[in-house]
């Protein structure tokens, strides 16, 4: 069934659009006949406000005019963009007596960021709403840093290192503080490579849960291959900009380099995506 509401109904010009078997195949068919049109449209909006069918088929069409909407970003948009983010950063940071140091993540093979988040799809990708690419939420790269902390000191940490995460923290007995370092999203420095992937689990039934949430049957060589189609991030480099006290700042920014690289960004890091290299700008 397809369902064409609010902002992306002026896109694709179709009016109000009634969600009745009569109306789905027209529909269907405004859409791929406005491919050009919908592939300079917001991804995100097209990813969460669109979808033209049930059907496997037009599910992998759909994601590939997300994809190809990152490819076709307007000339110039990221080039402000993060002249603008440099320019905040830095005028925060001097605001408040800190420092600003940026940072930029390149992924050493694919990303996948927001794999589990509501979608009509079953699988999704984190994007900016307001300019429709690919983003790395700072709680992200927070997460990453504090894994990589307790990589390295335990659970227990030493007062240093919860300095930079705030608390409360487990085994931590303090008041609520928040962190000393600001992470701000990071964000595509050029037009981000979005790619059609596939995952394809073989023991389907075996996933899928009764009211109970046990498995309906054991798994089995006989279950066919159900093939699951989602976006990931296939090349590009992110920027994000860390604020905070000098010695927190470096400290941080050496445990989201050896993370990023240890133990990767986001989801499927247990199939080689996520690993990242991290500069940091002296």
């Amino acid at each position: 069934m397809a369902t064409v509401y609010g902002a992306l109904s002026s896109v694709l010009s179709v009016g109000k659009v009634r969600v009745d078997d009569r109306q789905v195949e027209r529909v269907r068919w405004t859409v791929r006949s406005n491919d050009r049109r919908i592939e300079a449209a917001n991804a995100d909006l097209l990813l969460k406000r669109l979808w033209i069918g049930e059907s496997d088929e037009a599910a992998v069409h759909h994601l590939r005019l997300v994809a190809q909407a990152c490819a076709e970003l307007p000339a110039g948009l990221l080039d402000e963009l993060h002249a603008r983010r440099r320019a905040a950063a830095e005028r925060l940071a001097a605001r408040c007596g800190k420092t600003a140091r940026m940072v930029r993540l390149t992924p050493r093979w694919r990303l996948v960021v927001g794999h589990g988040e509501d979608s009509a799809h079953e699988t999704s990708l984190t994007m900016s709403p307001t300019y429709g690419v690919p983003t790395v939420p700072g709680s992200a790269l927070k997460g990453v840093a504090a894994s990589q902390a307790r990589c390295l000191h335990g659970k227990r940490l030493p007062p240093e290192v919860v300095r930079l995460f705030g608390t409360p923290r487990p085994e931590v007995d303090a008041d609520a503080a928040r962190g000393s370092v600001a992470v701000l999203d990071a964000l595509p420095v050029e037009k981000p490579q979005v790619v059609v992937d596939v995952l394809t689990p073989h023991v389907k039934p075996y996933y899928d849960k009764d009211s109970a949430g046990r498995p309906k049957e054991p798994p089995a060589e006989y279950h066919s291959p159900v093939p699951v189609h989602f976006l990931a991030v296939a090349g590009g480099t992110f920027q994000a900009w860390l604020i905070g006290p000098p010695a927190d700042v470096q400290r941080f920014a050496e445990l989201l380099h050896d993370g990023a690289d240890d133990l990767g960004v986001g989801g499927k890091t247990a199939a080689g995506y996520g690993y990242c290299k991290v500069e940091v700008q002296p």
